[in-house]
């Protein structure tokens, strides 16, 4: 991914568990029910994968300015090994996902908001890799995540399961 903005938090866009799949989806949204707000990310999530030995962090929270900000970090036992900066801005009149990668972030990458009837889905065709962000509310304290498209002609899907926490703990 390239570099993106420097104050900015998908969580996601790192180390997950590629499925390889045929079609990049970016004409698809997942179906779900219901109207969600953007302000439903807010608040700290973990998904544990490998077994317990990679943790994927986001932390949502709106800034003094109101935008939606956060962090995306992936622990590797007790290292950092990812780290992304996060914000949903207006741009150019439309809702965008907004993601710089590294420590100190760099010039964003927007995702153009296409959909947020049932899910939140984010894309950017000209983008190398991904093209698309999606996130499907499950339930209340649960959001699946999928970061996806295709590079160099090869097509992968990041499935994280994110779950809130709340004081440390993983909310059931």
């Amino acid at each position: 991914m390239r570099r993106a903005l420097p104050f900015l938090p998908v969580l996601l866009i790192a180390c997950g568990d590629p499925t390889n799949t045929t079609n990049d989806g970016l004409d698809t949204v997942p179906e779900h029910g219901g109207s969600i707000a953007v302000e439903d990310l807010y608040g700290d999530w973990l998904d544990v994968q490998d077994s317990g030995r990679t943790h994927v962090h986001e932390h949502w929270e709106q800034d003094p300015n109101g935008t939606p900000v956060g962090l995306g970090y992936v622990l590797s036992g007790k290292d950092t090994v990812f780290i992304e900066h996060l914000a949903l801005i207006r741009h150019n009149d439309t809702l965008n996902y907004a993601v710089s990668i590294g420590h100190d972030g760099g010039e964003p990458v927007l995702f153009k908001l296409v959909h947020d009837k049932d899910s939140l889905v984010f894309v950017n065709p000209t983008h190398d890799m991904p093209q698309r962000i999606v996130y499907i509310p499950e339930g209340k304290n649960a959001w699946h995540a999928i970061v996806g498209g295709t590079n160099k002609g090869r097509t992968s899907t990041d499935h994280y399961h994110f779950k809130r926490v709340i004081d440390g703990n993983v909310v059931p």
